[in-house]
């Protein structure tokens, strides 16, 4: 395992797919999933953004060369295991419903603009939230490029642009509220780009500032506050839930909430030594999190198949979702140690310039 892992970190992805399973596995706590997924954008804004702002921050010249070399390392690391489980779902499909999936439906899934400027009912349910990442990927780079052009100091450029993403997503959400389309926002890609920018500007004032121990403590309050005050809205509160996390403010608080409190969470460390065998479980677990979040619905779904003559009683259900769980985890292991790490490790060196 690599000494250069937060612990911190890996115990929120950890958590963060550990709320999706549970949303997906019992409907009971269907609500539990919008958590695990903002915790996800915040995560990967968090961890991209000080990629992107140490390769930008370090370059003489920040030209479509880095940035080029940048999209080929992202597209290698997620790419190849979301297409291999597209052609899973397709054959899914069709052994569910004897029904081979559109053609028109696999090219906008392959080019991730199934959900691009409207919510639509796809074939691959959980592909949405990767709608918003990769659309991320390939747009934040390119707008730094652009606006690097005005010849601004990078710190200035680098706010610029995280201001940019954040001021047109929200316009582009109150304009889809006024198209009376709100109740889908949480998954429409340019609505939601924000919530993977919050990620990106925590990571760049953390690792801009001097007195940053003292800064990560007052962004951990502050992240605190904000998400009791999320959390209070949604289960506390007579306003209904789909309503809730179809709202500009809240889904502007969710990430954002997350997003401060990475600073502080990544330095934790685990000290419990005869403990030692729940540490590798839990970066285990964030290892094969992508794997998890992609497999999750064939298999669940294929297990209930399989274990259909014993569903008829909530304990023969209740065994169901936990071999549906257990396999879920043990093929995505084995797709992490045999197909996604392998693709993985071809993608191309980082260049410096």
């Amino acid at each position: 395992m690599s000494s250069t892992r937060s612990f911190g970190l890996d115990l929120l992805r950890t958590f963060a797919i550990g709320f999706v399973l549970l949303a997906h596995f019992a409907k009971v706590f269907d609500s539990i999933g919008f958590w695990g997924v903002e915790l996800f954008f915040a995560l990967s804004g968090y961890l991209i953004g000080k990629i992107i702002w140490e390769n930008y921050n370090s370059s003489k010249t920040y030209n479509i060369k880095l940035v080029t070399n940048f999209w080929k390392r992202r597209w290698w690391r997620t790419i190849p295991n979301y297409y291999l489980f597209l052609l899973v779902m397709i054959v899914f499909q069709w052994f569910w419903t004897k029904q081979f999936t559109g053609f028109e439906t696999i090219l906008k899934s392959i080019f991730f603009i199934q959900n691009f400027i409207a919510r639509e009912e796809e074939f691959y349910s959980v592909s949405w939230s990767l709608c918003i990442e990769e659309w991320f990927y390939l747009l934040f780079p390119l707008v730094l490029l652009l606006l690097s052009i005005l010849r601004f100091s990078k710190k200035v450029t680098f706010t610029i642009t995280l201001f940019f993403f954040t001021i047109v997503s929200i316009i582009i959400r109150y304009y889809l509220i006024e198209q009376y389309v709100g109740h889908s926002l949480r998954g429409i890609t340019l609505a939601r780009l924000d919530a993977i920018v919050y990620g990106v500007a925590a990571s760049f004032i953390i690792n801009t500032k001097n007195n940053s121990k003292n800064l990560s403590n007052y962004m951990l309050v502050v992240g605190c506050i904000l998400l009791f005050y999320c959390i209070k809205q949604v289960h506390f509160s007579n306003i209904k839930y789909e309503e809730i996390r179809s709202g500009q403010l809240f889904l502007m608080l969710t990430p954002l909430a997350f997003a401060l409190i990475m600073p502080k969470v990544e330095k934790m460390n685990f000290t419990f030594k005869h403990l030692k065998w729940l540490k590798v479980g839990i970066q285990n677990v964030s290892l094969w999190s992508y794997s998890i979040y992609l497999s999750h619905i064939p298999v669940m779904f294929t297990a209930y198949y399989l274990t259909s003559v014993i569903r008829i009683n909530g304990i023969g259900n209740l065994v169901s979702k936990l071999i549906g769980l257990m396999a879920t985890i043990i093929i995505s292991a084995l797709i992490y140690k045999y197909f996604e790490k392998p693709l993985t490790n071809e993608r191309p060196q980082e260049i410096k310039n």
